[in-house]
């Protein structure tokens, strides 16, 4: 074998891209590669004979005492851990450190730097983060009714099950109540959709005024909403629904205020939620053929 193989086979630990460090049984340096003067700034002079707690930070100094060095004399070894280093010039540097030890004491530690690992794990979090948040803006997207800010029809859909299960549960009221705007058509065609769509919002932004934190409030779909008040009862629908009219009254068109027919169904939560909206809406429809402006409750 010429030497030329001989020197391919066995390297000298200058030429592996990690630091090697060996400590004697007092944990004074003994030994240190070219790592630590090319890539950490260290005169390797000055290292010989120095302690390896003088490499470390403050912290890693405690875990070494605590925990890495017990390690070591019980199980000879230990793998991978993250400690933070001090480079020649006193610049905090992130490692991994595995060490073993032999039975004269000694320690051959290997540095691996970490910060480009720190710097990746940085990069993941603040993506996983930013996906987050683009995802919460889809969710919203999906779920919210662009015009108005209420919740549209899909999500009404998914939520309504669960109110009417709680008052099935303890035997509550809910009302559902179907509101309509009157006339909305000739809003559009007489002074444009900018306006149609200046009525839905502030329609919209007064439902949600009017509501509890309880209610669910969505735009069902074109001029009409929908809103769902658990804990209510006939009574209290009835003084809701007035309360409405007066509300919308305050918007207008052309100095004109707009007006709302409502549908009204009550239930104990054994309907389904497709019975109910048929209820409301046959109550809307018999307020509108009664002249609009008015409120009508199923029976």
């Amino acid at each position: 074998m010429t030497n030329k193989a001989i020197s391919f086979l066995h390297p000298s630990p200058d030429a592996f891209q990690s630091g090697a460090l060996i400590t004697d049984k007092n944990r004074n340096i003994i030994y240190a590669n070219a790592y630590f003067s090319d890539e950490l700034h260290w005169k390797l002079e000055t290292l010989l004979g120095k302690s390896s707690d003088d490499l470390f930070t403050y912290s890693s100094k405690i875990f070494i005492e605590s925990y890495l060095m017990p390690m070591l004399l019980h199980e000879k070894k230990c793998e991978e851990i993250q400690l933070a280093l001090l480079d020649g010039n006193n610049n905090r540097i992130s490692i991994i450190v595995s060490a073993k030890m032999d039975e004269q004491g000694h320690v051959y530690w290997s540095f691996f730097n970490a910060s480009n690992r720190d710097k990746l794990y940085e990069e993941l979090i603040a993506t996983r983060k930013k996906l987050e948040a683009q995802a919460k803006v889809l969710t919203l997207m999906a779920s919210t009714d662009e015009l108005t800010g209420l919740m549209n029809r899909r999500e009404l859909n998914l939520r309504a099950p669960e109110l009417l299960n709680q008052a099935k549960r303890y035997a509550h009221k809910i009302a559902l109540i179907m509101i309509d705007i009157d006339h909305f058509k000739k809003v559009n065609d007489s002074f444009g959709h900018m306006q149609g769509d200046r009525v839905l919002k502030e329609l919209g932004q007064r439902l949600k005024k009017l509501g509890r934190q309880t209610d669910l409030i969505a735009r069902f779909g074109g001029e009409e909403f929908i809103m769902f008040l658990p804990d209510t009862d006939v009574k209290d629908a009835n003084l809701f629904a007035e309360r409405l009219h007066k509300l919308v009254s305050k918007i207008e068109v052309n100095n004109i205020p707009i007006t709302v027919s409502i549908g009204i169904t009550m239930s104990d939560g054994s309907q389904n939620l497709h019975h109910l909206y048929q209820q409301a809406d046959d109550a809307l429809y018999l307020a509108k053929n009664n002249g609009r402006n008015r409120t009508e409750i199923y029976s």
